[in-house]
């Protein structure tokens, strides 16, 4: 047990006051595994209940986690020092074969992790001392550090296994309430001095967005997620809550390109010239967001959209030409997939289904729950499907998630896609080292995706989050990165 001024550290927060916190979620978990993409509300919970050797500060720069210290030996090896009161949910210490266990189970052949193909990178975990690791890569990688910092890259106990993961986050799990809430308590033995602030986080599942913003302004619960453009000023001039938000995430649009009337290009070119983005951004963006037809990529100097000059703007005559040249004329009847439980994809969707109708295209509407959405996504039940997301770190890199063949099917790539001279590419662009030099490398990703449209970017979008004024110490963090703001929470202090 960790002594805190003479008192075990969880009695000295509770006779600190420490308070718990009540969270709206947009949706129930599908699940808690550590290593699943199922939606930034899963991540939230997950970033309760899970750390890994790296994580990011409050300003988006990387900090050390479960790692008391790391270093870059050379292009390709790093060495990791673990936190000497570093400890597990059930009392034991975190060690090197924990993480040698869990960075295996991600990289496994047959892993469903989200992080599976970023993880083959890696030639060997070595472990040479009880809390000492050593990573060596096939080939240098600018961003593997970002990698091992995202939120499932996490550590888990070798003593434990799927369902039952043991993690060394900021709190445990206390409760669970199926369809309904989660809840998670402080976790005394956690690693950082006067953390977590809260006694407790009671999780509470809000799909409906306009029950949510009523919850916070009652009092009922103390911060919500996902909040939509319409309800910006209103939570901004409240008297009891305020607004907080980032931009990072984009819309996009993904094709099926492995059935249906989207393998033909010339179809998804024929989208591609038949959305107005400043339409969806007016609509279900209340134009505060920032439209956009390059590869989804935040300012970095490692990328230059002004390198590709050929793209799909928006142009109706030509989305009807390529549309009679693919031999359908007006005649095409497309299932469009998206969700009714979050208004920002619903709305766009709407704006989407108008859009094809004017040139020709009648889409189906598939507005189910998320989990349902999610579901569908990952199976490829979809010609077209409305989706909106962040990179997993502030570099080009990020894109791969994307984009790169290979992986296991997700909701968020275009199912089917896999363009071998993409996947070379940004394995070129992760091992450059020179931004002038990746600039040129994803400018010819860039040309190729127009080229093969599997995606469409749409716009840049803020994540908003409505907080209640007594709450202090909770802000999104930058760009891309905003999806893991949940590592805030452990900051977070309630008046």
């Amino acid at each position: 047990m960790v002594i805190a001024g003479g008192l075990p550290v969880g009695i000295a927060r509770a006779a600190a006051g420490a308070k718990p916190v009540r969270f709206g979620l947009s949706s129930f978990p599908p699940n808690l595994h550590p290593f699943e993409y199922t939606g930034t509300a899963s991540l939230t919970v997950k970033l309760m209940l899970y750390r890994g050797l790296l994580s990011y500060a409050p300003d988006g720069t990387l900090r050390p986690e479960l790692a008391q210290e790391w270093r870059q030996v050379d292009p390709v090896t790093y060495e990791f020092v673990l936190r000497e009161n570093a400890r597990f949910h059930d009392g034991t210490p975190v060690l090197a074969e924990d993480v040698k266990y869990s960075f295996e189970l991600i990289a496994d052949e047959k892993s469903t992790a989200h992080l599976r193909k970023d993880f083959q990178i890696v030639k060997t975990f070595e472990v040479f001392g009880e809390r000492s690791l050593r990573i060596v890569l096939k080939q240098p990688s600018v961003t593997f550090p970002q990698v091992l910092a995202a939120g499932y890259a996490v550590v888990v106990s070798r003593r434990s296994a799927a369902p039952n993961f043991i993690g060394a986050g900021p709190f445990t799990l206390d409760n669970v309430e199926r369809g309904s809430s989660v809840t998670v308590k402080a976790f005394p033995e956690f690693f950082r001095a006067g953390v977590p602030g809260p006694s407790a986080i009671h999780f509470i599942a809000m799909p409906d967005e306009s029950l949510r913003i009523a919850a916070l302004e009652s009092g009922d619960v103390d911060i919500i997620e996902y909040v939509s453009t319409q309800y910006f000023d209103r939570l901004k001039n409240g008297a009891d809550v305020g607004l907080e938000s980032a931009n990072g995430p984009f819309m996009y649009l993904l094709f099926n390109v492995q059935e249906g009337p989207f393998t033909d290009p010339r179809l998804r070119h024929a989208v591609a010239c038949g959305i107005d983005r400043n339409a969806v951004n007016a609509a279900a963006f209340s134009g505060v967001g920032t439209p956009f037809d390059h590869l989804p990529v935040p300012p970095s100097p490692a990328y230059d959209a002004a390198l590709v000059s050929e793209r799909f703007g928006y142009d109706p005559a030509r989305a009807k030409a390529l549309l009679a040249e693919a031999g359908v004329g007006g005649g095409l009847v497309i299932e469009l997939l998206s969700t009714s439980q979050y208004a920002q994809h619903n709305d766009t969707a709407l704006v989407i289904q108008q859009n094809l109708a004017e040139i020709g295209i009648n889409a189906n509407l598939s507005l189910p729950d998320w989990a349902t959405r999610v579901s569908r996504g990952n199976r490829g039940q979809y010609h077209l499907a409305v989706q909106g997301t962040a990179g997993a770190f502030n570099d080009p890199d990020a894109v791969s998630a994307y984009i790169e063949g290979g992986q296991v099917p997700s909701y968020t790539r275009p199912f089917g896609y896999n363009n071998a001279r993409v996947n070379e590419l940004l394995s070129a662009g992760r091992q450059e080292m020179d931004n002038a030099k990746r600039q040129k490398i994803y400018a010819e990703i860039d040309g190729l995706i127009v080229q093969d449209a599997p995606l469409l970017s749409l716009l840049w979008r803020p994540q908003a989050y409505g907080v209640r004024r007594s709450i202090r110490n909770f802000a999104p963090l930058p760009g891309f990165l905003s999806f893991q703001s949940a590592l805030r929470l452990e900051d977070v202090t309630s008046a």
